[in-house]
């Protein structure tokens, strides 16, 4: 090889090595805290479950994902914004704020944290629909399913990008004729508020 095709070489090798092409760590969901999707990354009705959940695991039917760097434990309080129904699909069928509503009740009641503090949780539902009663009723096995996905983030105080993140989904398919969809929706927002702040306590206890 002549000199200076081998001089070109080494120059695509360097430039590539340092633009860090096909390296593990250029993927947008590396697990660095300020890589990690949040809620205010994503477009006015526009999220997207798989891809915001893709660094989680999954812990007692919640998706989780913590800083490595928090340091949770020993916290007293934290203030609780409103709850967002911003990302939410644009429909004119129903209103989504009773059930924005019933899942922030049960994060609140929950919450053995007082209310306050440089502690910040944000929530919101990204997911509510109720399905269709009438397959519910006709059909069954699941089909016409209600269902509401919310999402559960935990600020540090200073920190622009949250230290935890939670998201949790459930179903419902089940009633007299198929079932009333805006119980279902109420009953599934409340008890998914429950079971994501069980869990957020069990980080803040340091387990």
């Amino acid at each position: 090889m002549k000199r200076p095709e081998l001089l070109v070489l080494v120059a695509a090798v360097l430039v590539l090595a340092l633009s860090g092409c096909g390296g593990v760590h250029s993927g947008r969901l590396s697990t660095e805290p300020e890589q990690v999707l949040t809620l205010r990354d994503f477009p006015d009705h526009a999220f997207d479950a798989k891809a915001y959940k893709a660094d989680m695991v999954l812990e007692d039917d919640v998706y989780v994902w913590q800083d490595p760097a928090a340091d949770l434990a020993g916290y007293q309080a934290a203030t609780v914004s409103k709850f967002s129904d911003r990302l939410l699909p644009i429909q004119d069928e129903f209103s989504y704020e009773p059930y924005v509503q019933s899942f922030e009740a049960a994060v609140r009641e929950a919450l053995e944290l007082e209310e306050g503090g440089e502690l910040r949780l944000k929530g919101a539902l990204v997911e509510c629909n109720p399905g269709s009663r009438m397959a519910r009723y006709l059909i069954g096995m699941g089909a016409g399913k209600a269902a509401v996905a919310g999402v559960i983030e935990l600020f540090e105080p200073g920190k622009r990008r949250p230290s935890l993140r939670l998201y949790g989904r459930d179903t419902a398919s089940s009633g007299d004729f198929g079932g009333d969809s805006e119980a279902m929706l109420n009953h599934i927002s409340h008890t998914l508020g429950l079971r994501m702040v069980a869990l957020l306590e069990q980080r803040l206890d340091g387990r």
